[in-house]
């Protein structure tokens, strides 16, 4: 594996991880709806591009979603 697609297989597990702790957040901690739906949509979008960087890297589907 090369530097490109190990940067791209760690920006893929940072990404993963920060929508992880978005969906777990305790009920209480939440902000308002409005928030909430537009930094999810924000957050699959940047999940989205960071898989698309790691299949353009060359690495492969299984390896992404293993990280995942």
């Amino acid at each position: 594996m090369n530097d490109d697609q190990r940067r791209a297989l760690e920006h893929v597990r940072d990404t993963c991880a920060m929508l992880h702790c978005f969906l777990t957040t305790h009920p209480s901690d939440r902000p308002p709806e409005r928030v909430r739906t537009a930094t999810f949509e924000q957050l699959t979008d940047d999940l989205l591009d960071a898989v698309t960087s790691a299949q353009n890297a060359g690495v492969p589907e299984e390896r992404i979603f293993d990280i995942m």
